[in-house]
Order: C-alpha cells, then sequence, then structure tokens
C-alpha cells in the first residue's frame, strides 16, 4: 500500500511547484524510479488519478522511467547491471566476485514538470 503515499508526496511537490510558478493546470509530470523500488507502476497510475481528482493536475499524466539497478564490483571497479531475476547470483562479469555496492536502482525524483 506504499504507492499511495508515493503518488500523494509526488502530487503534493509538483502543486506546490506549479503554484510558486503561478501555473493553473499541471499537464504532465516526469518522475525516475529506481528498478529496486518496491512498488507497482500501474498501481502508482491508478493513485495517481484518484489523488489528483479535482484539483490543477486532474488529467495530468504521470511519466515513470526506471533506472536500471548497476553495482560497482568491490574488487575491479567494473560497474555491471545487477541480474533482477536472481538477485543473489549477481556477481562481477570481468573477475567473478559476488560484493560490490550498489550504484544505481533507488532513485526516487522528480525529473520535470510540464504547466500551463
Amino acid at each position: 500500500m506504499h504507492e499511495l503515499p508515493f503518488a500523494k508526496s509526488i502530487f503534493n511537490t509538483v502543486v506546490e511547484k506549479a503554484r510558486q510558478n503561478e501555473a493553473e493546470r499541471i499537464v504532465r509530470v516526469v518522475i525516475e524510479v529506481g528498478a529496486l523500488r518496491d512498488f507497482v507502476p500501474e498501481i502508482v497510475q491508478k493513485y495517481w488519478l484518484y489523488v489528483t481528482r479535482g484539483s490543477m493536475a486532474e488529467g495530468s499524466l504521470l511519466e515513470m522511467k526506471e533506472i536500471p539497478a548497476t553495482v560497482r564490483c568491490r574488487d575491479c571497479g567494473t560497474t555491471f547491471p545487477v541480474n533482477m531475476t536472481n538477485i543473489k547470483e549477481t556477481c562481477c562479469p570481468k573477475c567473478r566476485c559476488d560484493m560490490g555496492t550498489l550504484v544505481t536502482g533507488r532513485e526516487l525524483r522528480i525529473l520535470g514538470i510540464e504547466i500551463r
């Protein structure tokens, strides 16, 4: 159920920014979401329709761009994608080390707002 607070948070932020810019209407919101964020995009879209109802953002498009999960190898420094189907088996393709630091995949940010 964390999709509802997520949608509300995005909504509150974009409405505040739109008002600061004296907008009448929010047309589109673009967000980046890391692949390791645990939410279902379709549910976020449904909640977006719900939280924007009757507001300056009603009818706006919520565009989500997924950022893949990548890891930097502890031993050789190679950055490589996480095997999302079997995260436990993810290891460096260069040296086969199974230890690393997450580089991308947990992002959650607003990239832009189209207003009128």
